[in-house]
C-alpha cells in the first residue's frame, strides 16, 4: 500500500468516526437524564425538589403533591428522580438544580432497602443508560463519590470525550427493544410498564429472606455513603428542610424482607444515622397493603402514585414545613 492509499484510508476511517459521533450525539439529545436536567431548567421557582431512583420517579407526582401541600404549580414541586441511579447521580442532579437558580425549601429523597449505605463501586460497563450522566454532568466531581478500578478509570477519561462511547447505552437499548420484539413473535405478551419489563425488577430484590437478612447484618455497621451525606449537606446549604422517605413496598416485599428482626435493626440504624445528620425520616413502606397498587415488584402504579403524592403533600402540609419549618416526628402514623 502506498503512502497516499494509507493516509486516504485513515482519513476515511476518521471521517466515519466523526460522522458516527455526530449521529450518536444527535440521537441522544433527549435521553432520560437530559430530560430530567431540562426539568430543572424549566422550574427555577420550584420550592420542593424530589430526588431518588425510579421508585421516586413513579411515586412522586408533582400535581397531586402540590394540591395536597397547597402549593401553586409554578412554585411547587419538581421531580428530579432518575431511574436506575445511585446517590452519586442524584447528588449531581441536586447540584445542577441549584446552579439553575432553584432554591428548595424542602428536599424529598425517596429510597428503599440498602440504598443509603451500600458503597458505590462501578465499572465502565455499568455507565450505560441513565448512568451515562456520569460522563457529562460534572464527571470529575462525580468521580470523587464512587470507585472505579484503575483500568476502568483510564477508560472513563477516554470514553467521556466521545459521544459514541457516552451514548452507546441509548443505541443498544433500541437494539435490545427490537430483539425483544422479534423474540416475542408468537409468544404470550410479557407485562411491561414505563420503566421496562416488569419481571426484570424482581432481579433487584434479594433472592430469598436468608440473603436479605445477611445483607442487613452486614450493613447494620455501615454509615451513610459519602454521596448521601453530601446530598444532606448541600441540601441544607441551599436552605432546604430534608425528608428521607422509605418508599412504599408491595406486601410480598414486606413479608419476605421488612418483617424480619434483622431489617428492624438495620432500619433503626439508618434512622439513627439520619437523625444525627438532622434529617427527618418518614416510613411510607406500608402505605399500600394491596399488591394491585404496584405495577411490578417495586414500583407503584400511576393511580397509586397519584394517591401517594397527595397523601404525602397533605402530611407535610400538616407540619407546615415551608411556611413555618419544623421536624416531622419519625414515628408519624401512616395516612389513612
Amino acid at each position: 500500500m502506498s503512502k497516499r492509499q494509507f493516509f486516504s484510508t485513515v482519513g476515511i476511517l476518521l471521517l466515519i468516526l466523526v460522522a458516527v459521533n455526530i449521529a450518536v450525539a444527535i440521537a441522544t439529545r433527549n435521553t432520560v437524564p437530559r430530560r430530567v436536567m431540562a426539568r430543572a431548567r424549566e422550574f427555577p421557582r420550584a420550592t420542593v425538589v424530589g430526588l431518588g431512583n425510579s421508585l421516586m420517579g413513579a411515586g412522586f407526582i408533582e400535581a397531586p403533591f402540590n394540591r395536597g401541600m397547597g402549593l401553586e404549580p409554578s412554585t411547587g414541586a419538581v421531580n428530579l428522580a432518575l431511574g436506575a441511579s445511585s446517590p452519586v447521580e442524584q447528588l449531581l442532579l441536586l447540584r445542577y438544580a441549584v446552579r439553575n437558580q432553584i432554591h428548595p425549601q424542602l428536599l424529598l429523597y425517596g429510597f428503599y432497602d440498602f440504598q443509603l449505605t451500600d458503597p458505590v463501586a462501578m465499572s465502565t460497563a455499568d455507565l450505560m443508560g441513565n448512568r451515562a450522566i456520569l460522563y457529562y454532568l460534572e464527571p470529575e466531581y462525580g468521580r470523587t463519590f464512587y470507585h472505579l478500578p484503575l483500568h476502568d478509570g483510564i477508560e472513563f477519561e477516554i470514553m467521556r470525550r466521545f459521544p459514541m462511547a457516552v451514548g452507546r447505552g441509548a443505541v443498544w437499548a433500541k437494539v435490545e427493544l427490537l430483539r425483544r420484539e422479534i423474540s416475542q413473535q408468537g409468544m404470550p405478551e410479557e407485562t411491561s410498564n414505563r420503566f421496562g419489563r416488569a419481571r426484570d425488577f424482581s432481579l433487584l430484590e434479594a433472592s430469598n429472606t436468608a440473603e436479605f437478612i445477611g445483607q442487613c447484618n452486614f450493613s447494620v455497621n455501615r454509615g451513610l455513603v459519602p454521596a448521601v451525606q453530601e446530598i444532606i449537606r448541600q441540601g441544607k446549604a441551599a436552605g432546604a428542610k430534608i425528608v428521607f422517605i422509605e418508599m412504599p413496598m408491595p406486601p410480598s416485599h414486606l413479608q419476605l424482607f421488612y418483617d424480619t428482626a434483622a431489617w428492624e435493626l438495620y432500619s433503626a440504624h439508618v434512622r439513627e444515622q439520619l437523625g444525627q445528620a438532622g434529617v427527618t425520616f418518614l416510613d411510607a413502606s406500608r402505605w399500600f397493603g394491596d399488591a394491585s397498587s404496584f405495577a411490578d415488584s417495586l414500583h407503584l402504579t400511576e393511580a397509586s402514585g397519584l394517591k401517594f403524592s397527595e397523601r404525602l403533600g397533605e402530611l407535610l402540609r400538616g407540619f407546615n414545613l415551608i411556611t413555618a419549618p419544623q421536624e416531622i416526628p419519625a414515628e408519624k402514623d401512616k395516612p389513612k
